[in-house]
């Protein structure tokens, strides 16, 4: 069962991303209340069991996540994803950044066929931790690579840091969810108004 993202401690989001660079950034949310609660999931198995089959990233040598590793690279796509999203432009640094994070995967390229075309595709060497953490790294620049800066947002919510992808026709979405986000900051509103 999917539970929300708040401070409750549940391990899964209920509104997860399509893009890993994003659910790992929201592996560490602040509570949507407003209070100064910090909820991290990075050290959560069942976090990370969810987040590598969600995104068909599992090792296969079974090795244990490089959690110190995996805060670094999140907080660098924090920083990195939001600087696109405020339409700034990204330094050489930033670059540099994420080329040393998607460096470490040792990649081969394969042709295939599929109904008559011919399609080049790039295939680990071996599914390791360095090939998902660049894996994970290179989403980000699939981010900025093919999509809108408008889009990528982070919840209106002010006491919400919770970060998407809106996807929705005319990018008008405003908070991470209905519910409880968007509810709150409604009913926040009518009480001020109404007071």
């Amino acid at each position: 069962m999917l539970v929300t993202h708040g401070s409750d401690g549940a391990p899964i989001p209920s509104h997860p991303s399509d893009y890993p660079c994003i659910d790992l950034v929201n592996s560490r949310f602040s509570d949507y209340l407003g209070g100064e609660g910090v909820t991290d999931r990075l050290r959560s198995p069942e976090w990370q069991a969810w987040f590598l089959e969600r995104h068909e990233l599992t090792p296969d040598d079974g090795a244990g996540a490089p959690v110190v590793r995996l805060e670094g690279l999140r907080r660098d796509l924090r920083r990195i994803l939001e600087t696109w999203a405020r339409h700034r432009a990204l330094s050489r640094r930033d670059g540099d950044v994420l080329d040393a994070w998607t460096r470490g995967a040792h990649l081969r390229q394969r042709v295939t066929v599929s109904r008559g075309e011919a399609r080049l595709e790039l295939e680990a060497v071996t599914r390791n931790w360095d090939w998902a953490v660049a894996t994970i790294a290179a989403s980000a620049a699939g981010v900025m690579a093919g999509g809108d800066p408008h889009r990528l947002k982070v919840c209106s919510n002010p006491g919400c840091s919770w970060m998407y992808y809106d996807t929705t026709l005319n990018g008008s979405k405003r908070y991470c969810s209905t519910t409880p986000c968007g509810s709150l900051v409604r009913v926040r509103r009518f009480r001020s108004a109404d007071g």
